[in-house]
């Protein structure tokens, strides 16, 4: 891959799932919410299951998460986090503290498979003791290379069940979920030019949404899901336009003499951040999804900004992928104190960031050589976790389907 990234077209491979879970209201006195003092940076909890392999999902789970250190005893933890399944989609999350234990909080949590039921009791058991969003039963689709092919995959968050969308053997690139985890929008080759395709999860169809002559790509949902962005070269040069959900009636809303690239949404639908080469370096731009001026974002960090994804739980902040020497390193950016870092320090390049539900923790892609993972970055305590088993090759371009509450 070119070294300056070509922001238009990034390799991946995905894997989609559609969710229709929710935990039923349980027995035994509800602890609350943020029972933990959040000036706290880590709880330390037992996790425990009947199940060899739920308690496998509980320890990794709290293992990389970040505000949690899994503990050996109730002597050091302030919580024990027990999930048994109790049927084929079905599990049961108990929650107890103290010494001796008080069983605190307990339900029973449903998924869409057994495995799914797990991770979202952990997500459940997160809420209840510490106030956060769980995000460990949301799914993540990603391109992979396959021979000559790069293909659409699903997974879940751990990257357990999953799979193939695509099996075209040519370039498919930057899959975006709708909100409802109905479709993934994609960039394809396999009519010979980059278009725009829309896969239906539910019946695994997949159609072309846009095909004009040029190139087409980097589409993108609006929060509710009725419009997309996407970049075409119709015209002339590549410039973002907007349209219906069905990439129907658009319109371009930036137009410049540059190369325009990359667009995400606010979390309000009502504003667009994009990256964009007309004055010269690689840079920043944030303005009205209607269309009209757009401003520099004033980074100040690298004359080479990219690949935006703005954080819909804390709107004054967004990531980025931004050039450091010769490598790539994610960033962030606050709005109100117009002030940047770095986050990643990879070896190689760490590229591609989106993030999670809950505003605290990001993915993103970790290339190294040959090498291609996704991980997972905790902002607050700065905890790397790798969550793309090597054994799948090359993974990147990771799009994040939050649960469905």
């Amino acid at each position: 891959m070119n070294k300056r990234i070509k922001i238009t077209l990034i390799r991946l491979v995905v894997f989609s799932a559609t969710l229709s879970l929710g935990p039923t209201a349980g027995a035994q006195r509800d602890i609350g919410v943020g029972e933990v003092n959040v000036q706290r940076d880590v709880v330390p909890v037992v996790t425990r299951s009947q199940d060899g392999e739920s308690l496998n999902i509980l320890k990794t789970a709290f293992s990389i998460h970040g505000r949690y250190r899994v503990a050996n005893s109730m002597q050091e933890a302030s919580f024990a986090i027990q999930v048994d399944p109790v049927g084929s989609n079905l599990s049961t999350l108990k929650i107890f503290s103290g010494i001796p234990e008080r069983l605190q909080y307990t339900t029973q949590v449903q998924g869409e498979s057994l495995r799914n039921s797990v991770l979202r009791a952990v997500d459940l058991a997160i809420y209840k003791t510490s106030g956060m969003r769980g995000f460990f039963g949301g799914k993540i689709a990603y391109v992979g290379e396959v021979g000559r092919g790069m293909e659409i995959y699903f997974r879940d968050f751990l990257f357990g069940e999953g799979k193939r969308l695509t099996n075209h053997g040519v370039e498919a690139v930057r899959p975006r979920w709708s909100p409802d985890g109905n479709y993934i929008v994609y960039t394809s080759y396999l009519s010979g030019f980059p278009n725009i395709r829309r896969i239906d999860i539910r019946g695994q169809r997949s159609e072309v949404m846009v095909d004009f002559k040029g190139t087409n790509s980097s589409a993108r949902y609006s929060p509710d899901g009725t419009r997309l962005a996407m970049v075409l070269t119709g015209p002339g040069n590549a410039d973002i336009y907007v349209g219906s959900s069905l990439a129907k009636g658009l319109k371009r809303i930036v137009n410049s003499n540059g190369l325009e690239a990359t667009p995400c949404w606010s979390r309000d639908g009502r504003e667009i951040i994009f990256a964009s080469d007309r004055n010269g370096g690689l840079a920043l731009y944030r303005g009205s999804a209607a269309g009209g001026q757009f401003s520099h974002i004033p980074t100040q960090i690298s004359g080479y900004c990219a690949e935006p994804d703005w954080n819909h739980a804390d709107s004054d902040l967004i990531a980025f992928t931004a050039g450091v020497g010769n490598r790539f390193q994610v960033a962030t950016y606050r709005f109100s104190t117009r002030k940047s870092e770095f986050l990643t320090n990879e070896r190689g390049d760490g590229i591609q960031p989106c993030w999670l539900n809950d505003g605290r923790h990001l993915i993103y892609t970790s290339r190294n050589g040959t090498d291609e993972r996704i991980v997972l970055f905790d902002t607050v305590t700065k905890k790397r976790s790798i969550l793309s088993p090597a054994g799948l090759g090359k993974i990147n371009q990771a799009s994040f389907l939050p649960p469905r509450r």
